[in-house]
C-alpha cells in the first residue's frame, strides 16, 4: 500500500508576515468594497422594490383614498 501523497504537499515552509499582512489587507479591500456595494446598491433596489409593489403601505393609502 503507497502512502498518502498528499501528506508530501504540506511543507514546514511558513509564508514571511509581510505576505500575511498583504493578503489580509486585500481581503479587507474586497470585504469592504462588497458592504459598500451592498449598501449603496443593494438596498436602494430592494427599497425601490418596496415601493413599486402593490403590498407597500404608501400604495395602499393611495387606493383608500381615491
Amino acid at each position: 500500500m503507497r502512502p498518502n501523497p498528499f501528506l508530501d504537499i504540506d511543507s514546514d515552509i511558513k509564508a514571511p508576515e509581510t505576505l500575511k499582512k498583504s493578503l489580509v489587507s486585500e481581503i479587507d479591500i474586497i470585504r469592504n468594497t462588497m458592504e459598500l456595494v451592498t449598501l449603496y446598491v443593494g438596498h436602494f433596489f430592494g427599497a425601490a422594490g418596496e415601493m413599486l409593489s402593490d403590498d407597500s403601505p404608501q400604495s395602499n393609502n393611495q387606493s383608500k383614498n381615491t
